[in-house]
């Protein structure tokens, strides 16, 4: 159980607009209008986006305690968070959708107040990665902040999403042989601190924004 971390240089805004290409209207994300759902103790600090149907947004939501599940649409209202994580499938057309995404909000085409922080890619299957699509991966994570790999975890197959343990911030390292349903993989858990660390690095940033306005 591995995660790859593609460490850039915190990137709050999306690139020049002008240097990116849209994706045409009829791919880009819809709006979610209404607040994200708090299911915890806490509102959500990050929106988790599938970038396709499928994309593994709901488990890790779900994994994440600190997360919300926006489905396909991009979080527009600020009543709850508009920090976003983009996930999508390590296939061709995942990569595409998340490409869609990514330039849709470089673009500056995303709801005002959303910031991407991150691209997760979940494997689609046990073992390599294609040579086909490990290059097209290539050239679509250059457009995002920071990318998280997710491995293929064969217990997903047989477990319910309100059955999988949760993440949450300051969890120990889980061990090398785990259950699904006692602790989140190790992967997700690297990936899940590493968010947490970008949240609080952005934070005294926007707070500072907010009481200049």
């Amino acid at each position: 159980m591995t995660v790859a971390l593609q460490m850039r240089s915190p990137r709050q805004r999306g690139l020049d607009p002008g240097t990116v290409t849209a994706p045409p209207p009829h791919r880009r994300a819809p709006v979610r209008e209404h607040p994200l759902p708090t299911t915890g103790p806490h509102p959500p600090l990050v929106a988790v986006l599938g970038a396709h149907g499928g994309a593994g947004a709901s488990t890790l939501a779900r994994w994440w305690a600190p997360a919300a599940d926006t489905g396909t649409a991009w979080p527009g209202n600020p009543r709850t968070t508009q920090q976003v994580v983009i996930a999508a499938r390590l296939c061709i057309p995942g990569l595409t959708a998340a490409a869609d995404r990514l330039r849709e909000w470089h673009a500056g085409l995303a709801p005002e107040g959303v910031t991407v922080l991150a691209l997760v890619l979940t494997a689609t299957r046990p073992g390599a990665t294609p040579a086909a699509v490990r290059r097209y991966c290539a050239t679509i994570t250059d457009l995002a902040p920071c990318v998280y790999r997710i491995a293929w975890h064969d217990e997903l197959v047989v477990r319910e999403l309100d059955e999988l343990a949760r993440y949450t911030p300051n969890d120990p390292a889980p061990p090398r042989r785990i259950r699904l349903t006692d602790t989140v993989p190790a992967d997700v858990h690297r990936a899940g601190t590493d968010l947490i660390a970008r949240l609080a690095a952005i934070r005294p940033t926007r707070e500072e924004k907010g009481s200049r306005s």
